[in-house]
């Protein structure tokens, strides 16, 4: 009897040293003990792009918690100091270790804009954005139509028409001085504004939950283009009448489209069409 109670005093103590065995050891996972870790500022609250982060310091959002080594993120902040005067660029969230790319500061890059180039946001409608089917990294065509009026230079009208077209718009024009530089034009045109740019950032209208096909509204996009380019563009949202984009097929074995290299074929940049600032 004495020795049966002896083994169930033995079982409790056991199952005792378990139970804290087991709260030690989860502690020490929460804390990272047990082996080499880095204290990093992580927020309790999701944080959306664009967000100016002073209020949420002030406020006490952020707090810091200690991360093992191996798990540890390129860039992790583990100051909040590293936090002061900064805008999040991109989505932070509750918990998650925050790496400096995700800040504002200027230096990140974090659209990836190649070297030389600016990032130009527009705004496309519906079937002028290929329907909403454009996405990040794809290559797209810029198209503008420009309306009956617009002056053009004779010499981009040599570069972009063959001499048997040439001839028929100069006499469907009429009455003009042989000595003149410039014509205008009789009609509307549409011409290939740039011939291939990077879509660095695309933002559809919403699906539709029964199709998965985007519906209607405006995609908003953000391209890589080079400076002339992005003056070229700038100036077309402002004299013509539509923008369209042609969305351009990957390359061989599914590999990405290729960036542009070339200038358009049909008057690029728009100096070349309208005549302004053209040498």
């Amino acid at each position: 009897m004495r020795s049966r109670g002896l083994v169930v005093a033995i079982a409790v103590v056991l199952a005792v040293l378990a139970a804290v065995g087991v709260i030690v050891y989860t502690n020490s996972v929460k804390s990272g003990g047990g082996q080499d870790t880095t204290a990093v500022i992580v927020s309790s609250t999701n944080i959306a792009p664009n967000t100016p982060l002073n209020p949420l310091i002030d406020s006490g959002n952020f707090q810091t918690v200690n991360v093992p080594n191996d798990t540890l993120v390129e860039g992790a902040v583990t100051d909040e100091n590293e936090l002061r005067d900064q805008t999040t660029a991109q989505q932070i969230f509750a918990n998650e270790q925050i790496p400096t790319s995700r800040l504002a500061n200027g230096t990140s890059n974090v659209l990836g804009i190649s070297d030389g180039h600016v990032a130009v946001g527009i705004a496309v409608e519906g079937p002028g954005a290929v329907n909403g089917y454009i996405q990040n990294n794809d290559q797209v065509a810029v198209y503008e139509t420009f309306p009956q009026g617009t002056i053009v230079t004779k010499k981009t009208l040599k570069q972009i028409l063959a001499p048997a077209a040439l001839q028929h718009l100069l006499a469907s024009v009429g009455t003009i001085s042989a000595s003149s530089p410039v014509v205008v034009m009789p009609f509307d045109f549409t011409v290939t504004l740039i011939q291939s740019v990077k879509v660095l950032s695309a933002t559809n209208p919403p699906a539709d939950a029964s199709t998965g096909k985007p519906v209607s509204g405006n995609t908003t996009l953000v391209l890589d283009l080079l400076p002339e380019d992005a003056q070229a563009l700038v100036l077309a949202h402002t004299d013509a009448t539509e923008l369209w984009l042609g969305l351009l097929p990957p390359g061989p074995n599914g590999t990405p489209a290729k960036g542009y290299k070339l200038p358009a074929s049909v008057g690029l940049p728009l100096s070349k069409i309208t005549g302004v600032g053209a040498a």
